[in-house]
């Protein structure tokens, strides 16, 4: 093997770790929202919206990109079967106009900022939980889908 094949290889492979960064660096850009949810909350009154004892699924929405994106609604899925899941045939949805104790949508949602609202829980959709497939998602405008978390309800 020659000097120059070793430059050309050498060339080569630099090359191709660029075009691999330069992938990862585009994938990363703008906002990254991620959904948990945390079912089976109780409130305590500390908020005018609630009521002693009231259970709630708590969302949380942060934003871990480095631009802002706007949250525009928040809503749930139900899937009766995991087939149905798999074709995006939803058996019920709900869109939830005002979540308890948050900021109204729509919501700047800047990097590295969270937003926090909640559900009132109750038997059916811990039955929805329990017989099928759950879901809490938001929309936000940087997105085409939404952004989607299963909840499994256990027992209070």
């Amino acid at each position: 093997m020659t000097a120059t094949d070793l430059a050309a290889w050498w060339g080569g492979i630099v090359a191709t770790l660029i075009l691999v960064w330069d992938v990862y660096k585009w994938k990363k850009i703008g906002p990254i929202v991620n959904v948990s949810v945390s079912p089976n909350i109780k409130s305590f009154g500390e908020y005018e919206d609630t009521s002693d004892g009231q259970l709630f699924m708590v969302v949380e929405v942060t934003n871990t990109g480095d631009r802002k994106t706007t949250l525009t609604h928040l809503f749930e899925f139900h899937y009766a079967s995991f087939l149905q899941r798999l074709r995006k045939k939803k058996n019920k949805a709900w869109l939830i106009p005002s979540p308890a104790f948050s900021k109204p949508f729509p919501y700047v949602l800047e990097p590295g900022e969270q937003w926090i609202g909640g559900i009132r829980q109750n038997e059916e959709l811990e039955e929805f939980s329990r017989d099928g497939y759950l879901y809490i998602g938001v929309r936000h405008s940087s997105g085409k889908r939404p952004v989607l978390q299963r909840v499994i309800m256990t027992g209070n």
